[in-house]
């Protein structure tokens, strides 16, 4: 019985209750009968811990003058340790440490490329993923849901540090429907202390597949809502505010090889003492060439979400995109959110070699309100509203990004992406346009 402490002191070490920590006392108190106690435990510990890891180093060089990020050559580096407790098919436990970096960085590194040590998951799941049923994730936890457009852990986005949640996120599936839900806040990452949840903030989400309405699609109807504290209304009062969502999509592949989605909503609610009415669209189309060794898949997309028009009428037309990306998918040129924009984007994804994927995209980003402002991916205004602007272009891009695959836990990444200002950015006097070229390398262990 030597090891019982021992193998406590280790699991709470990484957050793990110790109601949970015993490792079944009558296992263990019969393998000490059998003179056998230090093979159980580690039996047992083999059985049911699981530890990971990763290394993430990202040499990366931009130049722009509408970006947050100043003319800088710099690395990012991103360390994760996590461990897995799975007592039971039905139950595990999750925690994951962080250790996210800017070095070389000019000016102070956001909290989006710095976050120093700090706990980046701590969750608990009771139930199955996979099968009919039920399941809820309690805690700490990344997360995606639907196409990513609302939230988004942006772990598949441009981030050093992920977004994550203080969430319940629990889900029903059945024959006929997944029914998933959503409630709690985003953690606001702090360079200078540990992360917390941001308060104020909370968001909340049903979100229902069902995936037998229609041949080969899924048809995902859903509502979100997010309240904050603390905005301002046109006429200068201070409130809260309340967004409402309803929408839905729908998802699926043909016969011929070409797959397709299309996504719909829109938002009302109040903005302090403003009414808010804006909506937002999704649409992409794509097709592979399977006679092609190289297997390449053509796609086109187009995303629009309404912008303001600018009058003090009580009204609010600029879209939320809450905790969400304008391109769920990686993309260097993609400095813009979904708010007051139209982004049209078209592109080829293939693999020369089986072990390299190469895609390359061109984009056209037009404001859907020169009356609104620019914003960036976390929906901060970049560029001011002007009334004034002549034409509502913000410029176009062309981009290329490959993943040469070393291993299956080691693969290189690079690329470059180039944004040319348009008529817009030019009469805000912003024309360096944007180059951003970069070289990865991911090690998972």
């Amino acid at each position: 019985m030597r090891n019982v402490p021992a193998l406590r002191h280790f699991l709470l070490a990484f957050g793990i209750p110790a109601l949970f920590c015993s490792v079944s006392p009558a296992q263990i108190a019969a393998n000490a009968d059998s003179g056998d106690s230090g093979s159980g435990v580690a039996n047992y510990l083999t059985r049911t811990v699981k530890l990971s890891g990763s290394v993430r180093e990202r040499w990366e060089a931009t130049d722009g003058d509408f970006s947050s990020t100043p003319a800088d050559s710099y690395l990012l580096s991103q360390i994760r340790f996590g461990m897995d407790f799975h007592p039971t098919s039905w139950l595990s436990f999750f925690g994951e440490a962080q250790d996210a970096r800017a070095l070389f960085y000019q000016a102070a590194p956001s909290s989006s490329l710095q976050d120093p040590f700090d706990l980046h998951q701590a969750w608990v799941a009771v139930g199955r993923h996979e099968g009919n049923g039920g399941f809820a994730e309690i805690g700490r936890q990344e997360l995606t849901i639907g196409s990513g457009r609302l939230i988004n852990s942006t772990e598949t986005w441009w981030t050093n540090s992920a977004r994550t949640f203080d969430v319940v996120h629990g889900a029903w599936t059945s024959d006929l429907v997944k029914a998933e839900i959503v409630a709690g806040s985003v953690v606001q990452a702090d360079t200078a202390r540990m992360d917390r949840h941001k308060s104020g903030d909370h968001v909340y989400a049903e979100y229902n597949t069902f995936g037998h309405l229609l041949p080969g699609a899924t048809i995902e109807p859903y509502f979100f809502a997010r309240t904050f504290v603390g905005v301002k209304s046109k006429d200068g009062k201070v409130g809260d505010m309340d967004t409402l969502a309803a929408g839905g999509r729908i998802a699926g592949k043909l016969p011929t090889a070409i797959d397709y989605s299309f996504e719909a909503l829109h938002e009302m609610g109040s903005y302090s003492d403003d009414r808010l009415a804006a909506n937002g669209l999704a649409a992409l189309v794509g097709w592979k060439i399977t006679t092609s060794g190289w297997a390449p898949r053509i796609s086109s997309d187009l995303a629009y979400a309404s912008g303001d028009d600018g009058q003090k009428n009580g009204s609010r037309e600029t879209f939320d995109n809450m905790y969400g990306s304008n391109q769920p998918l990686n993309s260097l040129t993609g400095l813009f959110g979904w708010r007051n924009i139209k982004d049209w984007r078209s592109g080829v994804d293939f693999r020369p070699v089986k072990k390299l994927a190469v895609k390359i995209d061109y984009r056209d980003y037009w404001l859907a309100s020169t009356h609104d402002g620019m914003y960036n991916a976390s929906g901060s205004i970049i560029v001011a509203a002007n009334a004034k602007a002549t034409s509502a272009h913000i410029g176009e891009s062309v981009e290329t990004m490959s993943t040469l695959s070393v291993t299956k836990t080691t693969a290189i990444g690079f690329g470059v992406g180039n944004m040319f200002p348009g008529e817009y950015l030019r009469e805000a006097h912003k024309t360096n346009g944007f180059i951003y070229p970069y070289i990865s390398l991911y090690q998972k262990f």
